[in-house]
């Protein structure tokens, strides 16, 4: 089947780390905060509309699945679609990184920003613009959110082989930035591609910090990335100069080698290429935990 075809099957919202990343995310920021931030985020997330949560009141920890989750009302009520990346045109070294017209996701972080740092802002308004900033916190540190070849979003009319999900929404097909979503999950074992585990559905999200799969997981990365490894964190840290870290790596380690697929083409994924994306996708997960634990101790801990 030619590619534009299969395209058409996709859905035209794309997410960005999938819920067990965003989790991962928050689990990291979670053991890097204080107990001060931890109970002000925990109050302000506990009231959102928790109907796509299985109507279990949002936490710290998945809470940055919130925007995600919202992706479920009628499609005409979703009015964040573009919050959710920056696309920027790939170069072979980054340097055609230039910032769109908002809106798009650094604008949209500065905007949670401005919210949350109005004290006099309604309960209601911070604890959406707290949830957002999770969220586009992950979203910015996946390289496919802030880079795109040859107009196909982001790697979304990429389309892929060689990667078998377990979990992909009705009527999706394999495409990159679906793989690169669930990078920190595959790996390669005894030269095969394979997934090491499998994201909670909605019902089996932890019910606390700290519990189920997304609690292991997140121990296990920190063991692996200890924090005065990375240097990434000693960067300036603002949006802008993540969604140029991250464009950096989309246009240098996020695509396959060779050129664009066509439209008759389906690029299978090697397992080089997937144990190299592994190491990266990981490394982001727990550098966005990190960054996202630093702002919402100068927001809510009392730092400002």
């Amino acid at each position: 089947m030619k590619r534009a075809l299969l395209f058409l099957l996709a859905p035209a919202l794309a997410q960005a780390w999938d819920s067990a990343g965003h989790m991962l995310v928050d689990q990291i920021a979670w053991e890097a905060c204080s107990l001060k931030t931890r109970d002000a985020v925990t109050a302000l997330v506990a009231g959102l509309d928790n109907r796509y949560n299985d109507k279990q009141p949002y936490h710290f920890v998945t809470a940055g699945c919130w925007m995600d989750d919202l992706r479920s009302m009628p499609k005409k009520d979703y009015e964040w679609s573009k919050w959710h990346y920056v696309d920027i045109t790939k170069s072979d070294d980054g340097s055609l990184f230039k910032l769109p017209e908002p809106p798009h996701i650094v604008w949209a972080i500065g905007v949670n920003l401005k919210t949350l740092r109005d004290t006099s802002a309604p309960l209601e308004d911070r604890a959406k613009a707290v949830a957002q900033l999770m969220h586009w916190v992950g979203d910015i540190h996946q390289p496919m959110h802030a880079t795109t070849w040859q107009d196909d979003r982001g790697g979304n009319g990429y389309l892929i082989t060689g990667v078998t999900f377990t979990d992909l929404m009705p009527g999706m097909v394999g495409n990159l930035h679906t793989y690169w979503d669930k990078a920190f999950r595959f790996a390669v074992v005894d030269g095969k591609i394979a997934e090491q585990w499998y994201g909670p559905l909605t019902r089996d999200r932890p019910a606390k910090p700290g519990g189920g799969v997304i609690g292991v997981e997140a121990a296990r990365l920190l063991a692996r990335f200890p924090k005065d490894t990375l240097d990434e964190l000693k960067k300036p840290a603002d949006a802008e100069a993540w969604a140029r870290e991250s464009h950096l790596l989309g246009c240098t380690k996020a695509y396959p080698p060779g050129e664009h697929t066509t439209d008759a083409e389906v690029r299978k994924l090697e397992p080089d290429f997937i144990a190299a994306s592994y190491d990266i996708a990981s490394r982001r997960v727990v550098v966005a935990g990190y960054r996202l634990a630093a702002l919402l101790e100068e927001l809510l801990g009392g730092k400002n």
